[in-house]
């Protein structure tokens, strides 16, 4: 038995070494050319509550024919935090656009700010991003806020240079009948006066002091109910987060102008592309 018991892990022993010698310098190579790779700033885009792939799709297809950038890489994430990347961010795009996808995208704010930091570590770790900007709609610009809020000065992830936020509800959603034909956990985020949106503004001397951010809001015909969803006052409520000489808010008065159709406004495009790219 001691003989064979000396075979078994001789065996394991060998193959360790094996592993070693054939897959070290493949590890090594990737990390040397991710080190090596030119830095890119790419322009992630999140969606809100209930969103998916589909609601930014055709704003960047847009974008894409307007040749201000070019949708690279889509990330998923599953329910359990498990992340899968869909492309690659190449060398030679001036804008890349990175979709973030949750799979349960009515979870919490807390929860998508924890996925949100793992996709960011990926990025830079795997494809060397050092800087970078965001873009959210709805309750992707809350969660957006919550992570520079977290993450503030630290190297793991990259530095984020320029946050657009649309239709973003920093007062919460005061209309009642949202909340009775609607479920998931982050129903309770989006309350007025919830102990998430409290968090944020509790927080806001973490958020980044040199980081420019814009607000868009759309306001329908009322101030009062905004975009049919969330009111003007709430969507320009990160004013109360962000210092001064960093925000700038810009109401879009327009029929067209609703909650779900803000991301497809072609005015917003261009708002975005000229706060973010100078376009």
């Amino acid at each position: 038995m001691n003989n064979k018991h000396r075979g078994i892990g001789l065996f394991f022993i060998i193959f360790l070494i094996i592993g070693l010698v054939f897959f070290r310098p493949r590890m090594m190579d990737e990390k040397k050319l991710a080190a090596e790779q030119s830095p890119i700033v790419p322009t992630l885009f999140l969606h809100g509550y209930k969103g998916s792939e589909r609601s930014f799709s055709t704003m960047l297809s847009r974008m894409e024919d307007q040749q201000w950038g070019e949708k690279a890489l889509v990330c998923r994430v599953s329910k359990n935090g498990r992340i899968s990347l869909k492309g690659i961010l190449p060398e030679n795009t001036d804008n890349p656009f990175i979709q973030v996808i949750f799979e349960n995208n009515r979870a919490r704010i807390s929860d998508q700010t924890k996925w949100l930091q793992s996709v960011m570590k990926i990025l830079k770790d795997r494809y060397n991003v050092q800087e970078i900007n965001f873009v959210g709609h709805s309750m992707g610009g809350l969660t957006l806020t919550s992570y520079l809020e977290t993450t503030n000065g630290h190297e793991a992830y990259p530095k984020a240079l320029k946050l657009v936020t649309i239709g973003s509800p920093f007062k919460g959603i005061d209309q009642e009948n949202y909340f009775d034909r609607n479920y998931g956990a982050a129903l309770e985020d989006l309350k007025v006066g919830s102990s998430a949106l409290n968090l944020l503004r509790t927080n806001k001397d973490f958020f980044p002091r040199n980081l420019p951010v814009l607000s868009i809001v759309g306001v329908i015909t009322d101030p009062s109910t905004g975009d049919g969803l969330v009111s003007q006052e709430s969507a320009l409520a990160n004013g109360n987060i962000v210092k001064h000489d960093q925000f700038k808010g810009i109401i879009l008065k327009d029929p067209k102008a609703t909650h779900f159709g803000l991301h497809e406004h072609k005015r917003v495009d261009q708002l975005i592309a000229e706060f973010l790219w100078g376009k």
